[in-house]
């Protein structure tokens, strides 16, 4: 009775459904660059221990991997600490939107979350024992906490996809969400390329404050080296991101047409031209490695093969014939491989150089635009994946029910129908 005489608010916020929109897209943002960053480096660090133990304690190498895991336990408190308060703001403006989620998906999330639990002391484990341990102990609980956080992405991006494709997940079988699998992949992948090529720029500039040799060579083999692993994880994305789009397409039409037909079409302008800039300046980096190497002959070449495949991915809907429309996934394909063959001969030429080589004029500010775009293309996009949801927030479009709940639902308070709550 006491609690039925208190009245049941549905938040108020400035500019309504855009301050509401522009209030969680800022905080997302801010918790998602972080995540992705741990999740990135979080997978880089073991391995880089591991070789380093296998080259006999190659000090390059596992310095790498220490000063990464420092760099994780820095930053881990507060990504977490953020995505709560993310979270709660979520859960107050989309009150029955996210009820419905968590009841939906109260298994994987309480999985995810509790990762926490065993997650933190393994962290502190693997930072602070480093020196205390037999190499082979400590290197297992490297991956045992990588392990871990993989596990919290596997069932978090549940939430993600059943909220893009509910499809016939509906029925409360949300790992199965159409867009699961690829959007996983897509996530995994993205992190790793990006968190990677913004270690590159991070070398970069770590370098020329460097004074002493032993210094700036050590900044130089860790920019050449976080570039190659950015870039070979960057020819993933094109592949995973065609399948998802195209099972978004066919489990949630709604929220494709408002990707490439509405709403969104316009920012893939943008994603393609960060793009670009991703795919060209990698390629300027091998081209210039190489050459500086003696091999630069071809790496010149396949860089303006890249060129044109990117000129032709970017080509406007108007230019191509309607019959031609798969010209557009042609040209990014032969970018991409042009790329993978630049990078090939950029990982030999690493390789025979030793860790001593200089970087050539010009391609460490190169290597320095390429670490921050991906950053910001790594925002950008999930800017777009979440517009693909306004549909959802519209109303799903006549003979299409894809769509979880609309606007107008989303934001009430949380009733729970009888059965719901476990």
């Amino acid at each position: 009775m006491l609690l039925a005489a208190f009245p049941t608010p549905v938040p108020q916020i400035p500019f309504g459904t855009a301050g509401a929109a522009a209030a969680i897209g800022t905080v997302f943002l801010i918790h998602i660059a972080f995540v992705g960053f741990i999740l990135g480096a979080t997978a880089l660090a073991p391995f880089m221990e591991m070789a380093g133990l296998r080259r006999g304690g190659d000090p390059m190498c596992l310095r790498y991997a220490r000063k990464l895991a420092r760099s994780i336990i820095y930053l881990y408190s507060f990504g977490a600490t953020w995505a709560v308060f993310a979270v709660v703001l979520l859960t107050g403006l989309y009150g029955n939107l996210m009820g419905t989620l968590l009841n939906v998906l109260l298994v994987p999330l309480t999985i995810a979350f509790a990762s926490f639990f065993v997650g933190i002391p393994l962290l502190l484990l693997y930072v602070y024992r480093w020196d205390h341990m037999r190499p082979r102990w400590h290197l297992a609980v490297g991956f045992a906490f990588a392990a871990v956080q993989y596990v919290f992405l596997v069932t978090i991006v549940e939430l993600d996809s059943y909220a893009l494709t509910p499809g016939s997940a509906l029925a409360g079988r949300a790992l199965f969400s159409p867009s699961y699998p690829w959007l996983l992949l897509h996530y995994a992948a993205a992190n790793i390329s990006w968190a990677a090529l913004l270690l590159a720029a991070i070398a970069i500039w770590r370098g020329r404050r460097a004074t002493s040799p032993a210094e700036i060579a050590y900044q130089r083999w860790a920019a050449r080296i976080n570039f190659a692993i950015g870039a070979a994880f960057l020819l993933a994305q094109p592949f995973t991101g065609f399948l998802l789009a195209a099972t978004i397409k066919t489990a949630a039409l709604p929220a494709f047409d408002s990707l490439f037909l509405s709403g969104s079409a316009a920012m893939f302008l943008g994603q393609v031209g960060l793009l670009a800039i991703l795919v060209l300046g990698a390629n300027v980096v091998f081209w210039r490695h190489n050459e500086a190497a003696k091999d630069g002959t071809r790496g010149a070449a396949l860089t303006g093969v890249a060129l044109v495949g990117m000129a032709g991915t970017a080509l406007p809907a108007a230019v191509l014939p309607p019959g031609l429309v798969a010209l557009r996934y042609l040209c990014l394909l032969v970018a991409f491989l042009a790329t993978g063959a630049n990078l090939v001969r950029f990982v030999a030429t690493t390789r025979r150089s030793g860790s001593t080589a200089s970087i050539p004029a010009g391609v460490g500010q190169v290597i320095t635009v390429v670490g921050v775009t991906a950053l910001v293309l790594s925002l950008y996009m999930g800017v777009i994946k979440e517009n693909a949801k306004l549909p959802c927030a519209i109303g799903p479009l006549p003979g299409h029910s894809a769509c979880l709940m609309t606007l107008h639902t989303a934001t009430q308070n949380f009733r729970p129908p009888t059965g719901t709550l476990p």
